[in-house]
């Protein structure tokens, strides 16, 4: 399968296997981020990944995210707000590496599920991020054990406009 039509298949996992992805392929999906583009080349990113109980457990909230306690790690991107030109960019930039491992990790067999639903204080406390850490996501990545069918998408023409609305 090419890469694009891999790419293609990529769904969130909240399934995983009990085997940890080996080193290599875990240190390829951090230096995808790693290799991410950010504007002015400013790289505000800071990751924090996460294998204890306790930094995934605080990963969860409620009901919600109970699928990071089987992960086999868990990546937490933030920037900090005395680091940034921008803000606004240091929230793209940490979003576009993040994305960029879970595709690294997808292309290698392993599978992720963002996670947006967190104890804000609860996880910065667990992991002892500075005070003035900014968290933009936290994502679960491990060996898929389930196979998602693709949810209904909505259809090109609803969402791509050319040159004007």
């Amino acid at each position: 399968m090419k890469d694009i039509e891999k790419l293609f298949t990529r769904r969130s996992i909240r399934k995983f296997k009990d085997e940890p992805a080996s080193d290599e392929i875990v240190n390829k999906i951090l230096e995808a981020g790693r290799l991410s583009p950010s504007a002015t080349n400013s790289q505000p990113w800071h990751f924090i990944i996460v294998r204890n109980d306790d930094g995934k457990g605080a990963c969860t909230f409620g009901g919600f995210n109970k699928f990071a306690l089987d992960s086999d790690f868990i990546v937490v991107g933030f920037y900090r707000k005395s680091e940034a030109i921008m803000e606004q960019y240091s929230l793209m930039d940490v979003t576009i590496a993040l994305q960029s491992m879970v595709i690294a990790a997808w292309l290698q067999g392993i599978g992720s599920c963002w996670m947006g639903a967190f104890d804000v204080n609860k996880l910065s406390n667990t992991l002892n991020l500075p005070s003035d850490a900014r968290i933009v996501g936290a994502i679960a990545f491990g060996k898929p054990d389930e196979v998602p069918v693709q949810p209904k998408k909505k259809q090109f023409s609803e969402i791509f406009h050319y040159d004007q609305w």
